[in-house]
């Protein structure tokens, strides 16, 4: 019994619905009274459980006895139900089909500790499948040197701006030490980023003692911010040793705000 009432309800009979039910199929015709003590059913849910089935096309009311039900056929309900349960799926098959899926969300996360960076950059890096470009210090660069190498060997083309010599093999790279200095002065710790892809982006700020503070996005506005960020380091660069640091380093004394944006974090 407990099977039929169970099997009944993933139907989509109410618990109440089904006892009533299969009370009729063991005996028919019967009255409320009849139903509700076979069912095991509440005296004051009753009628409320008998109307709910004639709706459903479950039971119907015996034009000879007054007050007294007869369960539709097993086989006529169910052949009903099948019925209905196949034209809601084919309903829901062309539905779903035509549902558009929502645009990709942008995430962010805020994370601190040393290992979580090396973590999400080689994730990063692992996932790039086209170009990688990074602004790292040496330090940071042995962490990545592996997952890089990997990279490369799968095509990708890598831009690598390193604070000091690079130990890595890249497409492209700048030794950005000149400008690694001032800013390592002016902010007080190393700042690293890599963007995958164009896709995400991992920017640290590492200090001493293991410590890191950074975040990963794929947000596209912080994304292009990363990006002109690198490469303004990288112009800069070259610019430097265009014209010679000594004449860089007075344009830099002589100019109001070239001295303010250095010194300043």
């Amino acid at each position: 019994m407990n099977d039929i009432i169970l099997k009944l309800e993933q139907l989509g009979f109410s618990s109440y619905e089904a006892k009533a039910y299969y009370a009729l199929i063991r005996k028919h015709p019967s009255n409320g009274y009849e139903i509700s003590k076979i069912g095991k059913i509440p005296s004051a849910k009753i009628y409320e459980t008998i109307n709910r089935l004639k709706m459903k096309g479950a039971i119907i009311e015996s034009t000879a006895e007054a007050g007294k039900y007869y369960p539709v056929p097993a086989d006529k309900l169910l052949a009903k139900v099948k019925q209905e349960f196949a034209s809601t799926i084919q309903d829901l098959e062309g539905q779903l089909r035509k549902t558009e899926p929502l645009p990709d969300i942008d995430v962010t996360l805020n994370f601190s500790g040393y290992e979580t960076f090396a973590e999400k950059a080689v994730n990063l890096i692992c996932n790039t499948g086209i170009s990688l470009l990074m602004s790292v210090w040496p330090q940071e660069e042995l962490l990545l040197k592996d997952a890089v190498t990997q990279a490369k060997k799968r095509g990708v083309t890598i831009v690598a701006g390193v604070f000091g010599q690079s130990s890595i093999e890249s497409s492209y790279h700048v030794n950005l030490a000149s400008c690694g200095t001032s800013s390592q002065a002016r902010l007080g710790k190393r700042l690293n980023i890599v963007i995958g892809d164009s896709r995400e982006v991992v920017i640290c700020e590492a200090g001493g003692h293991g410590t890191a503070e950074g975040v990963w996005t794929t947000t596209p506005s912080i994304i292009l911010v990363a990006k002109e960020y690198i490469k303004h380091d990288i112009w800069g660069n070259l610019l430097i040793n265009v014209i010679g640091e000594e004449k860089f380093n007075r344009l830099c004394e002589s100019n109001e705000m070239l001295s303010y944006l250095i010194q300043n974090r």
